[in-house]
């Protein structure tokens, strides 16, 4: 009757908030880094670069941390970030 593919909703007549409570449905999110430093090998003079992928396969779902003040919110959309770094 109810339902959600973010959230699982007990059955009615079903629900105690005790043993079977109204839950976050569970899923699996993959982060992706890579970087590599000192890229032209110089003793005075480093370059680094790195390049980030958060949310790898752009998943939509729910989490929780189970905290009155928190709340409950939607993970953010895939974002890739590069950073090209110069040390001396």
């Amino acid at each position: 009757m109810y339902g959600s593919s973010l959230v699982s909703i007990p059955a009615p007549g079903t629900e105690n908030n005790d043993h079977n409570p109204q839950r976050i449905a569970p899923r699996n999110l993959f982060d992706l880094g890579v970087g590599h430093d000192n890229i032209f090998r110089g003793d005075k003079y480093k370059w680094s670069a790195r390049l980030t992928v958060v949310n790898l396969t752009n998943k939509e779902a729910l989490y929780n941390f189970l905290s009155t003040f928190s709340g409950t919110h939607y993970v953010s959309p895939r974002a890739i970030t590069a950073t090209l770094g110069f040390h001396f």
